[in-house]
């Protein structure tokens, strides 16, 4: 009897040896993983949907980055405001911001930051009431107009007009707040919202028999992944996986859950 115990606590010994010898390459590598901090400031779906539960296209691209690494980087959110964002890249942190366009940033050269290839296309929305449309044609459809946005945000086409005194502009804290203002009171003539919390918020609110899309959209945006100059190493990795991304099924469940 006490040889069977002998036998079967040296077995259970060997497959714990096993087991531990499995599982020691891969719990070296987690914890050597580097933490790669994503500021992201879009503070609304699809972008951020639950930031408490860490669900959105930001945190589902951040962990499809992190597998595609296989253990060398580990990408974590820190959802932020633009204000903080624009200080932490003026103090050169390390930082990557994910879904961005170069202009929005001051750097159309791509001299400032590390810049990565087009990721996405957005696209932002001129939505007003159905009982009195506003068709988006050129800068002189915004001409006398009250248009709102959201604060922080630059649009090229309004802000021209702004700053020349030919429209009005009223800035928002988030696009559910735009939204729920031009649904509800009649001192707006038009909102700029993107694609995705338009889509969102439309169907959450059932807002879409009160709204009106023009025709022309107020901008179309390729935007890319924004890098500071000290993670050179991350770029690259960036750029590797970038490459073949459209044809990879992971990235495309992605978009197809979040994206119009």
């Amino acid at each position: 009897m006490i040889s069977y115990l002998k036998l079967f606590f040296n077995y259970i010994s060997y497959l714990m040896m096993v087991f531990i010898s499995l599982m020691l390459p891969i719990l070296q590598v987690q914890a050597s993983s580097k933490a790669i901090t994503i500021f992201e400031y879009h503070q609304f779906p699809p972008m951020v949907v639950s930031k408490d539960k860490g669900v959105g296209l930001s945190y589902g691209f951040a962990r499809y980055l992190t597998k595609k690494s296989k253990g060398e980087y580990k990408f974590e959110i820190n959802v932020t405001s633009m204000q903080r964002l624009q200080s932490l890249l003026v103090s050169d942190q390390p930082a990557v911001v994910l879904f961005v366009n170069p202009v929005w940033f001051d750097d159309t050269k791509m001299e400032r930051f590390l810049w990565t290839d087009v990721v996405l296309t957005l696209k932002d929305e001129l939505v007003s009431k159905k009982t009195q449309p506003l068709e988006l044609n050129d800068e002189s459809s915004y001409a006398g107009r009250v248009i709102g946005g959201i604060d922080g945000y630059t649009y090229p086409m309004l802000d021209k007009l702004v700053s020349e005194n030919k429209a009005h502009r009223v800035n928002f804290n988030n696009d559910l707040e735009g939204l729920r203002r031009l649904n509800e009171s009649d001192d707006l003539d038009a909102l700029i919202v993107n694609e995705g919390p338009l889509k969102f918020y439309s169907d959450l609110l059932g807002l879409k028999k009160n709204l009106y899309i023009s025709k022309q959209p107020s901008g179309v945006y390729p935007v890319r992944i924004l890098l500071t100059n000290d993670l050179i190493d991350v770029h690259a990795f960036l750029k590797e996986v970038l490459v073949d991304i459209e044809s990879d099924k992971d990235w495309l469940n992605l978009k197809a859950l979040y994206l119009p």
